[in-house]
């Protein structure tokens, strides 16, 4: 099993899974009933399956078999579960990421640093966060997990990340929480948001203000 790191939240949890296996071996940790699932039937190419079953087992690891996953109309995952009510899922090349809240409504993403993230720039950083994050790799690698995670976190679709989501200036060489605001409609919402780096990669969480 590729179980990468766990990380504890307050009333939450966090796993991320290295893609290391096949679908045929991770698919031994299933039964027939689970695998009759509607979404993973639809599956045709090899990532796709083995992320699906992969951030299965990685929930299975962190709070055993008794759960469920449904999907809003947006996509948007939902888990039954006596004690966990809220799931996001993120997945990169490398790596499923998954967080768990038993009360609040969450947002995860993960992405490899190494990505080009130049040629999208200017769709999802404003004029002023261009300037914060100044062309550097790991910054806007950062800065566009935090915006999908917010995406992931609020209920509204076709949300314009350059526009709506404002990360507030901060130091990723000493920090590792930052803050961002959500504009929609008439109201501002604030979130606090957590990061980490590993592996070439940027990890960012957020969960909704109690």
């Amino acid at each position: 099993m590729a179980l990468y790191k766990t990380i504890t939240i307050p009333e939450g949890l966090i796993g991320v899974w290295q893609l290391t296996e096949s679908s045929i071996e991770l698919l031994l940790n299933f039964t027939n009933l689970e695998l009759a699932d509607s979404v993973f039937l639809k599956y045709t190419h090899e990532k796709r399956k083995v992320e699906w079953l992969a951030a299965r087992v990685l929930i299975k690891q962190l709070i055993g078999f008794d759960f469920s996953i449904t999907y809003s109309n947006s996509g948007k995952p939902i888990i039954d579960h006596s004690i966990y009510k809220h799931l996001s899922i993120s997945h990169s090349r490398d790596f499923v990421a998954i967080i768990l809240h038993q009360h609040l409504n969450v947002g995860i993403d993960i992405e490899g640093i190494t990505r080009n993230f130049n040629p999208i720039e200017q769709r999802y950083l404003s004029e002023l966060e261009l300037i914060q994050v100044n062309k550097t790799p790991k910054n806007q690698c950062i800065y566009w997990c935090a915006k999908e995670a917010i995406f992931k976190l609020v209920p509204e679709d076709g949300v314009e990340f350059r526009h709506q989501i404002q990360i507030s200036p901060f130091n990723p060489e000493v920090e590792d929480e930052f803050s961002a605001r959500f504009f929609t409609g008439t109201r501002e919402l604030d979130y606090k948001l957590h990061f980490q780096t590993f592996s070439d990669h940027c990890l960012v969480w957020v969960a909704d203000t109690p």
